[in-house]
């Protein structure tokens, strides 16, 4: 018993032929201009392409000239991930505030908003805040250190920056934020979300023996999660005080994600490391 072959009419399987010779040119186009696109990291101005894509130079504006962050960079992350930065101190701001053609972030990936010196961007004008929130909302990602950006600049500096701002992870536990130095025997810090990749070096925590610190005390703000707390000790049994080190405000892919620290990151650049590239990856 013989199986017949299906009958396929010649005009058809020709057709179906000449579709197939016309596809595969289209194909090869597209896949040579993703090759270019991603070569030139002309996709990762695109959100959901940047994450996706990752690798690539990291552009960083700084705002305030925090030299400890600025040392960090150089000494530590430059080392392994490609991150070129552009420190903004508080006469940069005011003198960019105001121009025309475009906020003069739009050419960076990312921000790290720091005190600067001496506290003197904890208190930012209004225009400022409002394009680092549009630089945030347009799917870029963001590191916030203690106080910075937390005022609008004004007679009195009592408006809220972190209201304008709008993205950042914290919130103050009073109307004015509290911070506080102190002379520590022992920091402990516990991960609190230990499938983060910034924490995965550090299933048992961090520790720190004998130094000073300075620390905000901070709530998660809604949306956001903790994912470091830390135990200062000064000697007695009892901390002497126990919160939040690092607030999380996680996106999903394609958005932007902001990563809060309550103490100065310097101080561990590890993390500083990891968060960078975590936000970089968009992972």
């Amino acid at each position: 018993m013989t199986e017949e072959m299906p009958y396929i009419p010649y005009g058809e399987e020709g057709e179906w032929k000449k579709r197939f010779e016309m596809t595969i040119p289209i194909l090869l186009l597209i896949l040579v201009f993703v090759i270019v696109a991603w070569k030139m990291q002309w996709l990762a101005g695109i959100p959901f392409f940047g994450c996706l894509l990752g690798g690539g130079t990291t552009d960083i504006a700084i705002i305030g000239n925090d030299q400890n962050i600025v040392k960090t960079i150089d000494t530590v992350i430059k080392k392994d991930l490609p991150v070129n930065y552009m420190v903004f101190n508080k006469a940069d701001l005011d003198r960019v505030a105001y121009q025309t053609g475009g906020s003069e972030f739009e050419k960076y990936d990312m921000i790290i908003l720091t005190e600067g010196q001496d506290g003197d961007t904890i208190a930012l004008g209004q225009k400022t805040l409002e394009q680092l929130a549009n630089f945030v909302n347009s799917g870029k990602s963001a590191i916030v250190i203690g106080l910075a950006g937390n005022k609008v600049e004004s007679s009195n500096n009592q408006g809220s920056g972190w209201s304008v701002l709008g993205f950042v992870p914290a919130t103050c536990q009073s109307i004015n934020c509290e911070v506080s130095a102190a002379t520590f025997d022992r920091i402990n810090m516990y991960p609190m979300d230990i499938n983060n990749p910034i924490l995965k070096e550090f299933p048992g925590g961090l520790n720190f023996s004998s130094g000073q610190i300075t620390y905000t005390i901070v709530n998660a703000a809604e949306g956001a999660t903790p994912i470091l707390s830390m135990a200062i000790s000064t000697g007695a049994e009892v901390p002497a005080y126990s919160g939040y080190a690092m607030i999380e405000r996680s996106g999903s892919l394609g958005s932007s994600k902001v990563m809060y620290f309550a103490f100065q990151p310097s101080l561990y650049p590890t993390l500083l490391y990891n968060t960078i590239k975590n936000l970089k990856s968009c992972s």
